[in-house]
C-alpha cells in the first residue's frame, strides 16, 4: 500500500502560453509537461488542450490524479478589460458628505456601523435593510456589503449578508470578509470588484468542473491566489478578487520548489512579461496595502513584485533611430502561418509588422472597426499599408487597428527576442526562414548587419532585465528610491555594464541565487553574474515552474493584532473582527491575540479542506523613541509604543486518502 503515489496537475495559464505538468508530489518531480497558446476570449480551450496533451504524454491516467492546482490570468484579464457583472452595493453607517461610487450599479446607505473600538455606532434598521436589498438587487449578479470600521466588529455585515442570501439567492460579499486592513473606501472598492468578478470567473469554473468530471479527474481543484498560496475551488467562487496577480505568485513559489532555495530573487519571463520577487524564509515578500490593478485599488494582499513589459514576444522596432523593445507582446514572426510570397515581401519593403484577424465572430464593432476588419478576415498576415489601400476613403486608420487589438479581434506580428534566438540557433520551435527575413528586412532599414542588430537587440533586453533586477532591490533596500528619474536610471545603467572602466567603479553584488523560471529565461539573463555578481541558476524544469508551484504550493492564511499599553497602565488588544479587549497584564493580552487569530485562521484553511495545520506567530514591540506611559512591571513592555501579533497559518491541501482509494480500486 506503501507503493501508491500521489500524482499532482498543475496548470498555469500564461499570457502566452497555458502550461500543463503531472508532478509526482511525495518526490516533487516533474513527470510530464506540455504547452498549449492560450486563448484569450475561452482561457477553457487552451487549458483543455494543454491538459490533453500532458496526459497523452504519459502512462498516468485522469482517474490517478490526487490534486488539481490551478493558476489563472482570467480575474487580473478581466479588469483591465473591464468586463463584469452588475453589482449593487449597501453601505452601512457611511454616509460621506461626497458622493462616492465604485463603479456599482445601484448604492443604498443604511444606518448603522461602528466606532473605532467595535462599539455600536446605531442599530439596524431591518425594514431600512430589506428595502435596500429589493433596490440594489435589481438586475445585479451580485451585491456588495460595506459597513463603517467592520473590521473592528464584522456583527452588522454578517447580518446584512445573510438577509440579502435569503432574500436573493445572488452570491453576496462583504468589506470584512476580503480585508482586515483600515480605510473603509478600499474595503468597499475590493468588495465591489469581487461582485463583478464572481458570474465570469463562476462560469470559467463551471467549464473547468464540466471538463475535468468528462475526462475523470475526481480530485480536489485548489485555485491559486495572489499571494503564493492555494484556495479550494468553492472559495475561489466567493473571493474570486483574491486571484488577481495569481501567475506572478505562482512562479515566484514554483521557483522555490524547483530549486530548493528559501531566500533567493525568482525571476520568471515569459512570452509577455517578466515579474520579479523577492522570498524570505521560503515566503515572498507581501505588498499588505493591497494589489492594484489597472484602475483598481485593492486591500487584496499579493506577491511584492516588479512587473516589466518586457519577454519573448515583445516587440523589437525603432522610434527616432533609438532600439526599442516593448512594451506591446506580438506574434513572433517564426510563428506566422505559413504565407507564399510573405519573406520576399518583408525583404523588398523593409516592413515586419504585419496585422491578422482571430477567428471566431467579433464583438460589436463601430463602421470603421467593422471595415478594417472585413478587410482582414480571412486574407492572412497584411502590413498596415495593405489595409489602408483596401479600405477606401480611411487615411488614418492606427486609432482602429489599436483598438481592434484591445477588442482582441486582430492580432499583431513582428520582430522579437524569440525570432532572434532562432537566428542564433537557439531555439527551433517556429519558421527560422521567416524570423531571419525579419531580421535582415529590419536591419537593411536601418543599414546595418543583421548579426549587429541582433546582438543590439539581446544586449538591450539583458540590460533591461539586470536594469529591473537592480531597481526592484534598491526600492526594497532603500524604500525612497526614486527609480525613474535620469539620474537614476544613470547611476544603474553604468553598475550593471559588465564592461566596466574607469577610476570609478560601481559593482553590483547580490548575496542571495537568482532563480530563473519562464521558457525565455535561460537566454535572456544568463550574464547576470557579470552585470550584477549574482549566482544565477536555472533549476530542472524552470520552463514550467509557473504550472509547478501551482500544485506544489500550501494553503497559506495570515492576519495581525495589536497590543498597545493605556493611560492607567492596562493592555488593550485589537483584534480584527472582534474589537478591543482590555488586559491586566502584557503576556496575557498577546496570548488572547494569538487564540482569537488561531481561531480564525484555523476556520479559514478549514474551509479550503486544510490538512496538517500548523501555525507560526510573531511578536514585534515597537517601542516609543523617547519615554512611554508609564513604567509597566510586564518583561519587554517598557517604553514600548504598541506590539503587532503576526499568525500565520500553513497547511496541506486536502487530498483523498490514496491507501483507501487502492484498496477499493
Amino acid at each position: 500500500m506503501s507503493d501508491v503515489k500521489r500524482f499532482g496537475l498543475g496548470i498555469d495559464t500564461g499570457g502566452t502560453y497555458t502550461d500543463a505538468v503531472i508532478v509526482d508530489l511525495d518526490k516533487v518531480k516533474v513527470l510530464a509537461k506540455r504547452k498549449a497558446k492560450t486563448t484569450h476570449h475561452d482561457l477553457s480551450i487552451g487549458l483543455n488542450e494543454a491538459v490533453d496533451s500532458v496526459f497523452s504524454s504519459v502512462d498516468i491516467k485522469p482517474s490517478e490524479i490526487s490534486l488539481v492546482g490551478i493558476s489563472t490570468t482570467l480575474a487580473t484579464n478581466s479588469i483591465l478589460e473591464g468586463h463584469g457583472g452588475e453589482v449593487g452595493l449597501i453601505l452601512i453607517g457611511w454616509d460621506p458628505v461626497e458622493d462616492v461610487h465604485f463603479q456599482e450599479k445601484s448604492l443604498e446607505h443604511v444606518r448603522g456601523g461602528y466606532d473605532p473600538k467595535g462599539m455600536t455606532k446605531a442599530s439596524l434598521d431591518m425594514d431600512q435593510i430589506r428595502k435596500a436589498i429589493e433596490k440594489v438587487s435589481e438586475g445585479a449578479d451580485a451585491i456588495a456589503i460595506s459597513g463603517l470600521f467592520s473590521i473592528a466588529n464584522a456583527s452588522q455585515e454578517r447580518t446584512v449578508k445573510k438577509l440579502a442570501r435569503d432574500m436573493t439567492g445572488l452570491p453576496v460579499v462583504t468589506g470584512h470578509e476580503l480585508s482586515a486592513e483600515l480605510g473603509i473606501a478600499l474595503r468597499t472598492e475590493t468588495a465591489v470588484l469581487n461582485g463583478k468578478l464572481i458570474p465570469r470567473v463562476n462560469e470559467f469554473f463551471d467549464d473547468l468542473e464540466e471538463s475535468f468530471a468528462n475526462i475523470g479527474v475526481t480530485a480536489p481543484i485548489m485555485i491559486y491566489k495572489g499571494d503564493g498560496s492555494v484556495m479550494a475551488l468553492e472559495v475561489a467562487r466567493d473571493r474570486p478578487v483574491e486571484t488577481i496577480l495569481s501567475g506572478p505568485a505562482a512562479s515566484a513559489m514554483g521557483g522555490k520548489v524547483l530549486s530548493g532555495s528559501e531566500e533567493c530573487i525568482i525571476v520568471d519571463i515569459g512570452g509577455t512579461s517578466t515579474d520579479i520577487a523577492v522570498l524570505e524564509e521560503g515566503f515572498p515578500m507581501i505588498m499588505h496595502e493591497g494589489a492594484k490593478v489597472g484602475s483598481w485599488r485593492t486591500r487584496v494582499k499579493a506577491v511584492d513584485m516588479l512587473t516589466v513589459a518586457l519577454g519573448g514576444d515583445s516587440r523589437i522596432h525603432f522610434d527616432r533611430m533609438a532600439l526599442k523593445i516593448g512594451p506591446d507582446r506580438v506574434v513572433p514572426l517564426c510563428m506566422l502561418p505559413p504565407t507564399p510570397g510573405l519573406k520576399e515581401k518583408m525583404l523588398h519593403s523593409g516592413l515586419t509588422q504585419f496585422y491578422m484577424a482571430e477567428k471566431g465572430e467579433p464583438p460589436a464593432l463601430n463602421d470603421k472597426e467593422r471595415r478594417i476588419y472585413d478587410v482582414l478576415a480571412g486574407n492572412g498576415p497584411m502590413t498596415a499599408s495593405d489595409i489602408r489601400d483596401r479600405t477606401i476613403g480611411l487615411w488614418v486608420i492606427d486609432q482602429y487597428l489599436s483598438s481592434l487589438r484591445q477588442k482582441g479581434v486582430i492580432v499583431s506580428a513582428s520582430l522579437t527576442p524569440t525570432d532572434i534566438l532562432h537566428c542564433q540557433g537557439l531555439l527551433d520551435i517556429g519558421d527560422r526562414e521567416m524570423a531571419e527575413a525579419g531580421l535582415q528586412a529590419m536591419a537593411d532599414h536601418i543599414t546595418m548587419e543583421k548579426e549587429q542588430l541582433a546582438s543590439m537587440a539581446m544586449e538591450e533586453v539583458r540590460r533591461i532585465v539586470a536594469a529591473s533586477i537592480t531597481r526592484k532591490l534598491l526600492h526594497d533596500e532603500l524604500g525612497t528610491w526614486h527609480t525613474d528619474c535620469d539620474q537614476s536610471v544613470l547611476l544603474v545603467n553604468k553598475a550593471i555594464n559588465p564592461r566596466r572602466s574607469g577610476f570609478f567603479r560601481l559593482e553590483p553584488r547580490c548575496t542571495v541565487p537568482i532563480i530563473g523560471v519562464g521558457a525565455p529565461a535561460r537566454f535572456l539573463m544568463d550574464d547576470l553574474d557579470e552585470r550584477i555578481g549574482a549566482e544565477v541558476v536555472f533549476p530542472q524544469d524552470y520552463e514550467v515552474g509557473n504550472a509547478v508551484g501551482a500544485v506544489c504550493s500550501k494553503i497559506m492564511e495570515s492576519l495581525s493584532a495589536t497590543v498597545s499599553p493605556t493611560i492607567n497602565f492596562a493592555f488593550l488588544a485589537n483584534v480584527p473582527f472582534i474589537g478591543p479587549m482590555e488586559y491586566a497584564h502584557f503576556d496575557s493580552a498577546v496570548e488572547a491575540c494569538k487564540s482569537s487569530l488561531i481561531r480564525h485562521l484555523r476556520a479559514k484553511a478549514e474551509a479550503s479542506g486544510g490538512k496538517n495545520i500548523k501555525f507560526h506567530s510573531k511578536v514585534k514591540i515597537n517601542r516609543a523613541v523617547e519615554g512611554g506611559w508609564g513604567a509597566w512591571e510586564d518583561k519587554g513592555s517598557r517604553g514600548m509604543n504598541f506590539a503587532e501579533i503576526t499568525v500565520r497559518v500553513v497547511a496541506d491541501p486536502p487530498m483523498p486518502d490514496i491507501r483507501l482509494k487502492a484498496v477499493n480500486d
